[in-house]
């Protein structure tokens, strides 16, 4: 079965959209420097809003384990996403799932990744700024078939054009969209998930 994460949710509006077209997991942005930046009163406002079946995942970049913690503790976050240079052994520390996002651009790239001991492992295109979020699209080349298909999430500049194709190329179901859904940066726009949405789950 196909599922699906919509990425940068920063709104009321957007969160609503999302259980309007059955959206598996959902990002809140908790990285300062990002376009998408939530903070943690308007994220609990938002969540309240949620069904309880969307997944919650709330988005770090190299920030402190305790910190993490609290917002997991505080928001009833399902899964952390790590988008940084975290250690391995900085996953089991924290207290709830975890998906570790990669760039694909480490040398021994699996040798590498398995290393994280995580849930799922997301393949994403990112700067040192964005880390994610960018609209650049993720090389789909990289991800051989020696990487187990459960495990993987691929993101990095999909959107209503190209999805289907990355799915196909990639054998992956689990899908991770952002830009490719918005109308400006953090502001998704409803025909556009609407149609990445129907793409995903119904072909």
């Amino acid at each position: 079965m196909n599922r699906i994460k919509i990425c940068g949710i920063t709104n009321i509006d957007d969160a609503l959209l999302c259980c309007d077209f059955e959206i598996d997991f959902i990002g809140l942005n908790f990285y300062s420097k990002s376009k998408r930046f939530i903070d943690l009163k308007k994220a609990e406002l938002l969540i309240n809003k949620l069904d309880s079946r969307i997944s919650k995942v709330g988005v770090f970049v190299n920030e402190d384990v305790a910190i993490i913690n609290n917002y997991v503790k505080s928001l009833g976050l399902d899964y952390v996403q790590l988008h940084g240079e975290e250690p391995p052994e900085a996953i089991d520390k924290i207290q709830c799932k975890v998906i570790k996002a990669f760039s694909g651009k480490q040398v021994n790239l699996f040798e590498y990744v398995s290393q994280f001991n995580t849930e799922y492992w997301l393949f994403d295109s990112s700067d040192t700024e964005q880390r994610g979020g960018t609209g650049e699209v993720f090389d789909w080349d990289t991800i051989s078939d020696i990487f187990p298909k459960e495990k993987l999430i691929l993101s990095g500049g999909l959107n209503e054009s190209n999805i289907q194709e990355a799915m196909q190329r990639t054998k992956i179901n689990f899908v991770d969209v952002c830009s490719g859904v918005e109308s400006s940066p953090g502001n998704k726009d409803v025909k556009k998930l609407e149609s990445v949405v129907r793409l995903v789950k119904h072909g």
